[in-house]
């Protein structure tokens, strides 16, 4: 059993996992995967995670399109669920279907997470399942300029970083990276919530990538509960540097032996400077529309060669304890910090109401 460094048992945790299912027409073999993973991803996190009976709350939001590109639903929302049964019966009656310009209803979807009923003290994340990107952020063909619900993406994600939730997106290629801003957003977009994005190529793998984030976020929530004080105390009662905090605790981290649980996908993208730019350019704004005009043309092929075409393998997928890295130990340090923050764009941080360290 997993302890503290005072002695407390770390067992009995609980997360609450949302997923955000993109419902259109080509989703059909990863809704079915999704189904045929549940068991799989209830009993493994179960037997890692160290996670009492009831511990995990599943809850599934399916989306398509807004009216006139689809008429059918923009959101589903099925709340949450302890019954692996239950969130089954959910998959079950979901099929893909419509959606329309391209773009989809991804942003809706973010907010009725955000609006969920969240326990109060679980461990928290959503899982966004899509091959498209949403409306508003500049893409060829779409039929809105803006988020049609009003809600704007990137303010809907720094509310959830402030709440402790955490975005992860799944991305399903090769069929995502061909539209020209959605991988560079969705990177700024998990990046927020100190998410990550993974790229998906074969939708028999989802119940691996969704095992490997759920039992890797309840590591790291273990490690906030324990040193989320003293960070905080670290950030604005000393005001040390969050890089300076970050080298203390990975130090600290890495001299005991500290190991997390860690999903390690292949990257299959480019990286260039102008990819790089827009990621930072998305993290930066205030807005998307703030954003679009200051996103330049990435040259080339978003997915190395080795990963499309005849002759595509899928990315490697490791999921084994390791010793803890700088990036792991800066998503504790920026997790916890923003947790007591109003998050502004950029990742500034200013104490929140809840602080003790509010000063109005």
């Amino acid at each position: 059993m997993s302890t503290t460094q005072d002695g407390r048992s770390t067992a009995g945790k609980s997360i609450d996992i949302v997923f955000l299912q993109d419902a259109t027409g080509s989703q059909g073999p990863y809704i079915q995967a999704a189904r045929q993973a549940i068991q799989q991803i209830c009993l493994k996190v179960s037997a890692s995670a160290e996670l009492s009976k009831g511990a995990i709350r599943f809850a599934l939001i399916a989306f398509r399109d807004h009216p006139p590109q689809d008429m059918s639903f923009v959101t589903k929302n099925f709340g949450f669920t302890a019954e692996q049964s239950v969130m089954k019966k959910n998959l079950d009656g979901l099929i893909a279907s419509g959606g329309g310009d391209g773009p989809e209803a991804q942003t809706a979807a973010l907010a009725d997470a955000l609006n969920l009923e969240w326990a109060e003290g679980a461990a928290k994340m959503v899982v966004l399942i899509t091959d498209a990107p949403p409306h508003g952020i500049g893409e060829d063909g779409d039929g809105f300029t803006e988020s049609p619900d009003q809600n704007d993406p990137l303010q809907l994600a720094r509310q959830m970083a402030e709440r402790g939730i955490t975005l992860f997106v799944i991305a399903c290629e090769p069929s995502l990276s061909r539209y020209r801003n959605a991988v560079d957003f969705y990177k700024a977009l998990a990046d927020i919530t100190s998410g990550k994005v993974f790229p998906l190529t074969l939708a028999e793998k989802l119940g691996d990538y969704i095992v490997g984030t759920t039992i890797e976020t309840i590591e790291t929530e273990k490690l906030i509960a324990e040193f989320e004080e003293v960070i905080v105390d670290d950030i604005y009662g000393s005001e040390t540097p969050l890089e300076q905090v970050t080298d203390k605790l990975h130090s600290k981290l890495a001299d005991t032996g500290v190991q997390i649980t860690t999903l390690n996908v292949e990257n299959i993208y480019n990286e260039s400077p102008q990819s790089t730019s827009n990621t930072n350019v998305w993290l930066s704004a205030p807005t998307i529309a703030a954003a679009r005009p200051k996103v330049v043309q990435v040259e080339g092929p978003r997915v190395k060669s080795a990963f499309v075409g005849m002759g595509a393998r899928a990315p490697e997928v490791a999921f084994m304890p390791q010793a803890i890295s700088m990036s792991q130990a800066t998503r504790v340090v920026k997790q916890s910090a923003m947790r007591q923050s109003a998050v502004a764009p950029g990742g500034a941080m200013t104490p929140s109401a809840s602080s003790k360290y509010y000063r109005g």
